[in-house]
């Protein structure tokens, strides 16, 4: 569990520095590339065997493919979760990201096998709720409001189940509990060249400055995203409950910690509405792990 403890830590702390871009003016995108070129240093640093890389054998992995795939996928989830939350506001774009573990779930109980009873049907209907409710935000809607409805949540909530599955696919079937580092410096590495071909051409065409901010922030951002991920991974590979189970705690975990620290370092004020939600959170996360305890 302590795996998965870290990794809601980590996330939580993403959803943190972009409150902290939004207060400091940081354009987001700039940061997100930094955020995949620090992800990636990371990625190097931390191969706790440099052997393969240094000689190449590393590219002779089956799981490569996909890991230069799943980082395309990241990016461009992460550029329309952005886009998502400035046309429609944060209410939707989170809705639509934290639901996406609907697919995920499901795929553990059709495909992998993974065990299924009431308390865990309860236990992920709560995590519905819970996701709605501490989401819910009196916002202003803007002119797009309809048109942004028709398309950006629904990418986005399609986007962020697809990466959920997918890890959870090369999880289950290529990674194991080994290459794990591995893997996940090839994902930062395809998000981060794609970042830079993207932010070339807005620098070429003058649509986009350079900014010094989103390089520090960026880079600081990266870290916590190659954390998060990788112990995303270790907990999928190590907790034998399985990803139906991993995936909700670690989406709830992320709302009620990035919850909590909003209103300790932020001092944002929360709904009763938002408050029922944080506590379907609670309980969710409770009978999830119930409905895996044998008694």
């Amino acid at each position: 569990m302590i795996y998965l403890l870290i990794s809601i830590l980590c996330t939580a702390g993403l959803v943190l520095m972009f409150k902290v871009f939004a207060m400091r003016g940081i354009p987001i995108f700039q940061a997100i590339v930094f955020n995949y070129i620090s992800a990636t240093i990371c990625g190097i640093i931390f191969l706790p065997d440099k052997t393969p890389l240094l000689t190449g054998s590393i590219f002779s992995h089956s799981w490569l493919p996909f890991a230069l795939l799943l980082g395309t996928m990241f990016i461009m989830v992460f550029n329309l979760t952005s886009m998502a939350t400035v046309r429609y506001g944060v209410s939707t774009a989170s809705v639509a990201m934290k639901l996406g573990l609907v697919f995920p779930v499901l795929l553990a109980f059709l495909f992998y096998g993974e065990p299924f009873n009431f308390l865990k049907l309860l236990g992920i209907l709560f995590a519905f709720a819970a996701v709605i409710l501490s989401s819910l935000k009196d916002e202003t809607q803007t002119p797009n409001h309809k048109s942004a409805f028709a398309f950006l949540p629904l990418l986005v909530f399609f986007g962020s189940g697809a990466c959920d599955s997918f890890t959870q696919f090369v999880s289950k079937k290529y990674v194991g509990t080994d290459g794990m580092e591995e893997f996940s410096l090839f994902l930062f590495v395809a998000a981060g060249a794609i970042g830079l071909v993207m932010f070339a051409v807005q620098l070429i065409n003058r649509k986009s400055v350079f900014n010094f901010q989103s390089l520090i922030f960026g880079t600081i951002l990266g870290v916590i995203n190659y954390f998060s991920f990788l112990f995303l991974l270790k907990a999928l590979s190590n907790i034998s409950w399985g990803s139906s189970v991993v995936f909700p705690v670690s989406n709830l975990g992320t709302v009620l910690v990035a919850t909590v620290a909003g209103i300790l370092f932020f001092k944002e004020r929360i709904s009763k509405i938002n408050l029922l939600g944080l506590s379907f959170a609670l309980i969710s996360i409770t009978l999830i792990i119930l409905s895996n305890i044998t008694w």
